[in-house]
Parts: C-alpha cells; sequence; structure tokens
C-alpha cells in the first residue's frame, strides 16, 4: 500500500492527464481561425500552446522513471496538427503516470531530482493551461474546467 503523499503525487499526475484532456477537447471544439488565433502573450495561439504543454510533458517525462533520460524536444515544425498533439498528451501522460509509479515501487522517487521534474510539469502546464483558458474567455467560449483546482477534482475521488 502506498504513503498518502505517494498516493496524492499520483492523483496529481492522473489531475495533470485530466486538465490536458479536458483542454484538448475545448481546443478540438474550436474552429481552424480560433485554434490559429495570435493573442500575443504566451505561446500566442491556443493550438500552439497545447502542443507546448505535449512537449514538455514528453520532454521532462523521462526524467521522471527509474531510469532517468535526458529531455528530448520537438523541432518547430513537428507535431502541428490536433491529431498530432492528441497523441503526444496521451502517450506523455500513459508515459508520466507509469514512471512515477515505477520510481514510487522501486523507492527511488524522491531522489535525483524525480519529484523536483513532476512538480516542474505540472507546475508548468498549470501556468500555460491559464493562458489557454485566457484564450478561450477572450473568445468568448466557456472554460471546461476551473485552472488549478486541484483541490475540487479530488474531493470524492478517494
Amino acid at each position: 500500500m502506498m504513503r498518502d503523499s505517494a498516493d496524492t503525487l499520483l492523483r496529481l499526475v492522473e489531475y495533470e492527464i485530466w486538465c490536458n484532456v479536458h483542454a484538448l477537447h475545448a481546443l478540438e471544439a474550436l474552429s481552424e481561425d480560433e485554434r490559429t488565433r495570435d493573442f500575443g502573450f504566451g505561446w500566442r495561439t491556443p493550438q500552439r500552446t497545447m502542443r507546448h504543454i505535449a512537449d514538455v510533458m514528453r520532454g521532462w517525462g523521462g526524467a521522471v522513471g527509474p531510469v532517468i533520460e535526458a529531455p528530448s524536444w520537438l523541432a518547430d515544425g513537428d507535431a502541428v496538427t490536433l491529431q498530432d498533439i492528441r497523441a503526444l498528451l496521451t502517450k506523455a501522460g500513459e508515459r508520466l503516470l507509469a514512471a512515477t509509479k515505477a520510481s514510487h515501487a522501486a523507492g527511488v522517487l524522491d531522489e535525483q531530482r524525480r519529484l523536483h521534474q513532476v512538480f516542474h510539469l505540472v507546475t508548468h502546464s498549470t501556468h500555460h493551461r491559464g493562458q489557454f483558458l485566457s484564450m478561450l474567455t477572450l473568445m468568448g467560449r466557456p472554460q471546461p474546467f476551473e485552472g488549478g483546482d486541484f483541490g475540487g477534482w479530488s474531493k470524492g475521488r478517494s
């Protein structure tokens, strides 16, 4: 059985994945013009913002598992379609959750900055999802979830 802190950390990773899935659904509901509208802040467009979130999760997710991998980044023209972003987020989310569980099981999750990487991924994505949610609001679109509400999300998910 996991300690409370490890269980909470895994819930945080699950929340990260949940938020990204819901943000992606919101992105997919936008028109092409809306997805590529330049807002002049962050990664400038909703689509580029979600691609960046996916790339960072993919890149740093390898630094969480029992065997630490150096991050790598997509080139500017890579993974730009909605299907690409969906595939990246799905694979990176599954990988991050599996890596977190495996490091915990191996007793190394709190070694060599693995926990730092998990928290970096969550806080970094929360920052950029906030920008994404702001872009939706500026377009008059509803926000698909309350950004940063881990407490509310985790309530009742015991």
